[in-house]
């Protein structure tokens, strides 16, 4: 930020800054006296502040140049870190502040009104009217001009700010060239405070200088808390060193600060000053911690190559917004870009539209237009997607913190590192006891890792009612559903049941709930005892639980436009897990019909146990329509067919082409 302005004698005394003068004159004496009986002299406190996490602060506010605000009273003063305050605005005084010099007493008073300085004594005198105050300036920690910076380069507020702040806008916009630096320089001196005064005059047109500036203090509110002290030219090295430099601070801050650093990484990519190397290193990390807020942010405001780099990043995300950017991608003059766009387009949606990256732009024409009426019918629906990963309120300090934790537990399990993973979890549940994903993970990974299945149980448990966040929906049908594995593994099928059932309510296209479900309903018709009929009941019951399974495979895969990673049907992990996160829309259809063959396997051996051979068959027909026929569907109608040909009279089962099921049997590879 600015100094204080040059006439003011602060400046022009700075022996009086070394504190050799330790005289208190007699008028000092009466000065101090003096306000005591003339409280005028003080000046009330003009702003109130109030948090993300609800408190309201007044008081005098520094702003001190980097992450931090700071509100100072007589008592002492604290920091605010500013990205965690929600809004500000200014106090109606119950008196009018002086308009000149104000003096900030050691002490913390505020003492205004007529102030000027004797160079010859090194005091500053306050004009009080019928007399004088004197103060020697080793007992002022600093003064305030009338515009708000301050001796030490802080900047406050003062009376007229807004007219202030409105003729430095108005001087960047129109000005000469003495007016526009003169406006520069206040706006940047402001900060904190200028900032709201900009983005309102931006949103009713853009203009170059005001966005550099409104990026600049979004930069120092978007810091880490503390990171000034430990690195002073933080934000100077990242602005003006070279691309090494830049990215091996990133590398190093990222090491200490965590996910406290992403708000700063997405501004970067706003930032068309960073080069391509500071650019890709923030898209890559905001990738991998799936930091979506900040690159929707970025897609928005990017485009070119930029644009494209970060609808992919979205895009593996599976956050598909960025489909536009792709489609677009397709005219590129550059045969790589439009190679890597069709390439994540397939991915992404599954179609092609036998758009050739090699062909010349005439015939990719064709292809490009049914790319744009596939879009124009998906949008909504693509777009919603992402709306509902966006959705939540603003995450706290410590969940961010948790859920950075939980993010690199799940990592280290991916990798087979049990132990780190367990005491990741553990951290972001101390960080932040309100998350459910890492009590769920952590439960899964005792039971499946290390079989402790009652620690497991507590943790799953504990998990139970969390506040809920942003995935959180998901986590708690997860963590029904691994509940009630563990009491089936115990075979305390009632609890098991129970638990399942909360899970299937909880997502009703959760087919690996249902799958789990349906085999405890088979292994109890099996083991139970007494009447036919009752086995009968349960064993047709355990079958129906498996078709409400492939019913919700169905749902599911009918509903796949785009890749959508957040809800995967038959996933009993949680997300950003590295299993079937990951898997293109292709690889997905493939493993729904995996799934779909499991369940019509089951029912199939179900209905050989109930002597209904036909229903095996009819199964198989389904499967093979869908493709997703399996070596034990396969083995199970040839015992169907022998059953049938046992029987006289019924050798095969009528197909409406004629001739029995043996003569129009389909290819059990068609479909797939």
């Amino acid at each position: 930020m600015m100094g204080c302005i040059a006439d003011n004698p602060r400046s022009e005394a700075p022996l009086a800054r070394s504190g050799t003068i330790q005289r208190l004159s007699p008028l000092a004496i009466l000065g101090s006296a003096l306000l005591i009986i003339l409280p005028c002299l003080e000046v009330a406190a003009d702003v109130r502040l109030r948090m993300k996490a609800g408190e309201v602060l007044e008081g005098r506010i520094y702003d001190l140049g980097h992450e931090y605000l700071e509100l100072s009273g007589r008592l002492g003063s604290n920091l605010i870190l500013k990205r965690d305050v929600k809004h500000w605005s200014l106090k109606t005084l119950t008196k009018p502040e002086p308009k000149g010099i104000l003096l900030i007493l050691n002490e913390g008073l505020e003492v205004g009104g007529d102030v000027r300085f004797d160079s010859g004594s090194s005091e500053w005198v306050v004009d009080l009217g019928n007399g004088t105050a004197r103060y020697l300036d080793s007992m002022v920690e600093r003064t305030i001009d009338p515009n708000g910076i301050c001796s030490d380069d802080r900047f406050t507020l003062r009376a007229g700010f807004e007219d202030r702040t409105a003729r430095a806008i108005q001087g960047v916009i129109a000005g000469d060239s003495i007016e526009r630096e003169d406006g520069i320089q206040y706006l940047r001196s402001s900060g904190f405070f200028g900032l709201r005064p900009i983005e309102e005059e931006l949103e009713k047109s853009d203009h170059p200088i005001l966005r550099r500036l409104q990026l600049e203090e979004r930069f120092r509110m978007s810091l880490p808390a503390g990171i000034t002290e430990a690195r002073p030219n933080f934000l100077e090295q990242i602005m003006k060193g070279s691309s090494r430099e830049q990215v091996g601070i990133l590398r190093e801050t990222l090491l200490e600060h965590g996910s406290d650093l992403y708000p700063l990484l997405g501004l970067l990519l706003l930032d068309d000053a960073q080069s391509a190397e500071v650019r890709t290193f923030a898209i890559d990390v905001l990738q991998r911690t799936h930091s979506i807020r900040e690159l929707v942010t970025a897609w928005e405001a990017s485009d070119g190559q930029g644009q494209l780099a970060l609808a992919i990043a979205l895009g593996e995300n599976g956050v598909h917004v960025g489909i536009s950017t792709l489609i677009e991608a397709l005219e590129l003059e550059e045969r790589a870009a439009r190679a890597i766009a069709i390439k994540k387009l397939y991915d992404y949606t599954g179609e092609r539209f036998d758009f050739d990256p090699d062909a010349e732009l005439a015939v990719r024409g064709d292809s490009i237009r049914k790319w744009r009426a596939w879009w124009d019918k998906n949008r909504d629906r693509v777009e919603g997607l992402a709306v509902a990963v966006l959705d939540g309120k603003d995450t706290s300090e410590e969940r961010r913190r948790a859920s950075d934790l939980w993010r690199r537990g799940l990592s280290a399990e991916a990798d087979q590192r049990f132990e780190l993973a367990e005491r990741l979890y553990k951290q972001a549940i101390e960080i932040d006891p309100t998350a459910m994903g890492p009590f769920v993970s952590l439960g899964i990974l005792q039971y499946q890792h290390f079989s402790d299945y009652d620690a497991a149980l507590e943790s799953l448990h504990r998990a139970i009612g969390r506040e809920p966040g942003k995935g959180d929906g998901v986590n708690e049908r997860v963590c029904y559903y691994h509940i009630g594995r563990i009491y089936q593994f115990g075979l305390d099928f009632d609890r098991a049941r129970g638990a399942l059932l909360k899970s299937v309510s909880l997502d009703q296209n959760y087919s690996a709930a249902w799958y789990e479900l349906g085999r405890i309903q088979y292994e109890e018709a099996l083991l139970a005892g007494g009447a036919v009929e009752v086995r009968r009941e349960r064993l047709e019951a355990a079958r129906e639980t498996f078709m409400s399974g492939i019913l919700a495979l169905t749902r599911y895969r009918e509903g796949l436009i785009v890749v959508d990673r957040t809800n995967l049907p038959f996933d009993n992990a949680l997300p950003f897990s590295t299993r079937d996160h990951n898997r293109t829309l292709r690889e997905l259809r493939v493993r729904i019909l995996e799934e779909l063959g499991r369940f019509r396997g089951r029912i199939g051996a179900i209905s050989l146990i109930l002597d209904e051979p036909k229903r095996v068959l009819q199964e198989y027909r389904e499967a093979s329509t869908e493709g997703s026929v399996t070596d034990e569907l396969e083995k199970l109608v040839s015992v169907a067919r022998a059953i049938l040909q046992s029987r006289p009279g019924d050798s095969g089962e009528p197909v409406p082409t004629g001739g029995t099921e043996n003569d129009g049997e389909v290819d059990a590879g068609e479909g797939r």
